[in-house]
């Protein structure tokens, strides 16, 4: 666990649960980071509190995953692949569970400039109680759990996730769409199985059906969605 003094107040750090998307951006060459007030608040700060370092970004890290998101931090700042991140991040003596995305954008000479992305913090997903009405309703049929353990498996291929990881993200998309968890599960298979989706595919179309849930920064505004997408809102 780390000690955050400068962390901003348990009940204000809650103040993330009402908002669990946010963006960033990070200059390779320059070292520095740019975070959106709503990653700021899934770090426990208030915006601008403190200056974003590639520091603090590996000191919130649960010491069990930090080697690992380093590892992988790395890899995508030197290659451009993309990058997708289960962990658990320490806020004072809480533990948030969050996704990190990103991808790396080259310059002319071919060389990573930027890797820019968003957080989700699927913390309340993971929470006992949202646990257990998860499960009441994937109980509600064996057609209904089957569903779900599909669609599981498409966001395990599409971000490389866990199985607990990939439920909770159903989870959030279909709480924050006010979708029915089976109806979100069977959009997202009809997706997969089009015929024309493949990983890495298959990861640029979960992003277009996660497009409507992620605020614009001044930095990456976000775009009229266009009307040929692939992915329809299941709403």
């Amino acid at each position: 666990m780390i000690e955050e003094k400068d962390a901003a107040p348990r009940g204000e750090a809650r103040a993330a649960e009402a908002r669990q998307t946010g963006s960033f951006e990070y200059d390779v060459k320059a070292d520095r980071w740019h975070w959106d007030d709503d990653v700021f608040t899934i770090h426990g700060y208030r915006p601008g509190e403190v200056e974003p370092t590639t520091e603090l970004f590996l000191r919130h890290k649960h010491d069990g995953d930090r080697e690992r998101v380093e590892e992988l931090f790395w890899r995508a700042v030197t290659t451009g692949e993309p990058l997708t991140m289960s962990y658990r991040l320490i806020v004072r003596d809480e533990v948030r569970r969050v996704v990190f995305v990103g991808s790396g954008e080259r310059g002319p000479g071919g060389e990573v400039e930027r890797l820019t992305g968003y957080y989700l913090d699927l913390t309340p997903e993971f929470d006992a109680a949202n646990a257990a009405a998860a499960a009441a309703a994937v109980e509600a049929s064996a057609a209904a759990r089957d569903t779900i353990e599909q669609a599981k498996g498409v966001l395990m291929l599409g971000y490389g996730l866990d199985p607990d990881a990939a439920f909770a993200m159903l989870r959030w998309w279909s709480r924050n769409r006010n979708v029915k968890l089976r109806e979100l599960a069977e959009g997202l298979i009809d997706v997969a199985q089009s015929g024309t989706v493949s990983h890495p595919g298959l990861r640029n179309l979960l992003d277009g059906l996660l497009h409507d849930l992620t605020a614009p920064t001044p930095l990456a505004p976000t775009p009229a969605a266009p009307t040929d997408r692939p992915i329809a809102n299941p709403d």
